[in-house]
């Protein structure tokens, strides 16, 4: 960062490495360079547990001028630390999407690590984009943008493509570790073999008694929290769905619960069918909890822990787990996304990928894209010692392209595959997305309300502009309320806000209807 860049214009800089290319070395070099110039720095993180962690490495290089702000922090901790910077007595801050908006006077640098995560997307009023908005501030306050990942946004890589990003590339591992060997399992055969479904293939069994027998560490990922993800009555075809949302209960075992991971409601697991009485209701679908229980039986000998929303309940659970992981005291770590990515563990030389397969079918033209991200982060935890990493990926669709491509971790090749079916739907990167949502706890309110929106607005947006909808929401009902959403498609996206603003802002909605606007949504559900 030349100094008269850092004073005087904006470079966005998108950083895109492999796991374990250095990235970090990197942001604390180019931290350094920046306070050496008198200027002051904000490094984003996207998720909680990553923080004191990323943290503990700030701290080492710089001592007490880093801040750290998070929704974790007490009223009294965060106004300790918005002081601190805002009197000059700290010049660096780290942490989630709302330290972006910490109040410095000289900033020069701002880091977002992870830049295609989900969570920098806040989906609360006010509904905004970290990672768009620190190009925004950077803009304004003409500072250095440093957007760092090792799977980068389609929207990133593809502004790098047209000129608006230059791309900084790190293709290969910090003293030369190679990157993890990766196999595919496919389920169904392992299936066809042992005569029932599987949930860990026989070669990971047999890796997983390797990497025990030799004191290394493994990482098993399931992004799905809970024991089982339905509860059915074969007799009957009863399902056990939530009244408030268009979704099923999660049995949670340990708890003796159905929970709807949706609005919270919850249920004690019936031992009889609710809907015939009979005895024979079955659990199926698996998450972390089910994966833990086989764990321990599969692997008796084992120390093991499970890390997801189920568990992390505490201010310190994630510190408590991860030393212990870190010390050696666990030999097995079970979790959702939240121990995909930013963990950096030497010792781990095996990770066990479950149902990989889980996320691409879903109602989102992101769903591949996700999965891709999802199993690189995760794959990359493995080999960043000096023994060489070893992934398995249990799927039932092994030749789905966003598989394929992540288990070579060429995102190259996947933005090749995925881009032009984009391009030739007019989907994001290439055109801007806007969602008009409206909720009711009436459900012909809320269509009543989306037609009326529709067919007043739909004539004034500008020509080109895409309209589909209204109709019901992927998700029809969350917390007892019934959503249908109108989606605009259009490259006129300020033209487009205009027409909008008038129409939802400051005029009152319909009698018991909600209605809010999301600019480039994160998700269709």
């Amino acid at each position: 960062m030349p100094e008269n860049s850092a004073r005087s214009s904006l470079f966005n800089r998108l950083s895109g490495g492999v796991t374990a290319s250095g990235k970090t070395e990197v942001y604390l070099q180019v931290i350094q360079h920046c306070l050496d110039l008198g200027r002051e720095a904000i490094i984003l993180v996207p998720e909680i547990s990553l923080t004191p962690q990323t943290c503990e490495n700030f701290r080492r290089r710089f001592g007490d001028q880093v801040s750290v702000l998070h929704s974790s922090l007490s009223d009294g901790e965060r106004f300790d630390e918005w002081t601190r910077i805002n009197e000059g007595r700290s010049r660096i801050a780290v942490g989630a999407r709302s330290a972006l908006f910490a109040p410095f006077r000289a900033l020069g640098l701002i880091v977002v690590d992870e830049e295609h995560e989900g969570s920098y997307k806040q989906e609360e009023s006010p509904r905004y984009h970290a990672r768009d908005v620190a190009v925004v501030r950077g803009k304004l306050e003409k500072a250095t943008v440093v957007l760092g990942t090792a799977t980068p946004s389609l929207e990133s890589y593809y502004n790098c493509q047209v000129g608006r990003y230059r791309l900084l590339e790190m293709p290969e591992r910090v003293e030369n570790y190679r990157l993890p060997t990766v196999e595919i399992i496919d389920m169904a055969q392992e299936a066809a073999l042992a005569g029932k479904a599987q949930l860990f293939s026989k070669r990971l069994r047999e890796l997983v008694q390797d990497r025990l027998r030799r004191a290394e560490q493994i990482i098993l990922f399931l992004n799905r929290r809970g024991y089982a993800t339905q509860l059915i009555c074969p007799d009957c075809g009863f399902v056990a769905t939530c009244d408030n949302c268009s979704v099923s209960y999660t049995y949670h075992r340990q708890a003796g619960l159905l929970l709807c991971h949706l609005c919270g409601a919850q249920l004690a697991a019936p031992a009889k069918c609710p809907g015939c009485g009979k005895d024979g209701i079955r659990y199926t679908g698996v998450g972390t909890e089910k994966i833990e229980a086989a764990a321990r039986a599969v692997f008796p000998q084992a120390a093991i822990a499970r890390m997801d929303s189920d568990t992390m309940t505490g201010k310190d659970s994630y510190r408590v787990v991860l030393d212990a992981f870190r010390a050696g005291r666990i030999d097995i770590l079970i979790g959702t996304q939240m121990i995909a990515k930013g963990l950096d563990f030497p010792n781990v030389t095996l990770v066990g990928i479950i149902q990989a397969d889980s996320g691409l079918y879903l109602p989102d033209f992101r769903s591949g894209e996700r999965t891709f991200q999802l199993i690189t982060q995760v794959s990359g935890r493995a080999g960043r010692g000096e023994v060489d990493g070893h992934v398995i990926l249990q799927t039932y669709t092994p030749y789905h392209f966003a598989l394929q491509t992540a288990i070579r971790h060429d995102f190259t090749a996947f933005y090749a595959e995925e881009f032009p079916s984009r391009q030739a739907l007019a989907f994001p990167p290439c055109t801007h997305m806007v969602i008009v949502h409206f909720r009711s706890t009436e459900f012909e309110l809320a269509r009543q309300a989306a037609e009326e929106f529709a067919a007043e607005t739909t004539p004034l947006l500008p020509e080109g502009t895409q309209v589909i909808g209204p109709m019901p929401a992927p998700l029809a009902k969350i917390k007892t309320f019934h959503r249908f959403q109108l989606l605009l498609r259009g490259e006129k996206i300020l033209a487009i806000i205009r027409i909008l603003r008038p129409r939802t802002v400051g005029r009152k909605p319909p009698k018991n209807v909600d209605i809010h606007v999301d600019v480039d949504p994160r998700s269709l559900l």
